[in-house]
Formats: structure tokens, C-alpha cells, sequence
């Protein structure tokens, strides 16, 4: 079934059958229907399903994104210790992040946080062989 607005009316087109079967459901709950049809319009449609969808994700304000670019640049400092980076070379890499496009900052995240957990049991697993290794020099 395919519910749209007509002005101020619902209009639905769909089987007979099941046209029968929800119209009592859907008199009770008009209103509800209305807004929820109201609510999707202008959306994009699904061309399989033909249900509507919101094409961006939850909102996120200034204050989420002031969060995300102080984690992601706690990130890259972290790794480019670890790693031993030039300074130039981690100040391209932060000025990139920061100044990047809002959409680029969450894969950004994403990355740099794989990438130093990767570090991380990289230099934990060394330390391990480090402690447990035979010394032959006491």
C-alpha cells in the first residue's frame, strides 16, 4: 500500500484486498497517519521499496565536532610519537585533519584509532618478547 497526501486528505492506492483489510485500522489512526505522511514528505524514495528515507544521519552539533577533532588530534599526536614521525610531517598530517571537510573527519577518526591500536599491540607484543627473552649478559 502507498499512502500520500491529497491537501489535507490521505490517499492510499494499493491491492483491494488489503485496502479492505487496513481501512478500519487506518480511519482509527488518521490523524496519526497524516502526520507520519507529512512528517516524509519531500524525502527521497527507496526505487526498490519506494519507502521514503533521510539521506544524512543524526545531528551533530558544534560541540560534537569540536569533540571528535580534539580525539582525532589526540590520535594523530599519539601515533606520530609512537611511530617517530618528522615534526613537519605531523603538522601536514594535523593541519589535513583539522582543516578537512566535516565529512572526512568520523573516517578520519576511524583510521587513525585502527591504526594506533595497531601500534599499540604492535609495541605491547614486542615489550612481552622484550621482558620474556633470556639475557646473557647478567
Amino acid at each position: 500500500m502507498r499512502l500520500s497526501l491529497n491537501g489535507d486528505r490521505l490517499h492510499y492506492e494499493g491491492p483491494e484486498k488489503a485496502i479492505e483489510r487496513k481501512l478500519p485500522a487506518m480511519r482509527a489512526h488518521r490523524d496519526d497517519l497524516l502526520e507520519c505522511v507529512k512528517a516524509v514528505s519531500g524525502t527521497l524514495t527507496d526505487p526498490d521499496s519506494r519507502a521514503p528515507y533521510l539521506p544524512w544521519g543524526q545531528y551533530l552539533g558544534a560541540g560534537g565536532v569540536q569533540r571528535f577533532r580534539a580525539n582525532l588530534v589526540g590520535c594523530i599526536e599519539r601515533l606520530a610519537d609512537m611511530e617517530g614521525w618528522p615534526d613537519e610531517h605531523r603538522d601536514d598530517v594535523l593541519a589535513r585533519a583539522i582543516r578537512g571537510p566535516l565529512a572526512d573527519l568520523l573516517p578520519n577518526l576511524r583510521h587513525f584509532n585502527e591504526r594506533l591500536t595497531e601500534v599499540t599491540a604492535e609495541e605491547a607484543a614486542r615489550e612481552k618478547i622484550r621482558m620474556r627473552s633470556w639475557r646473557f649478559d647478567r
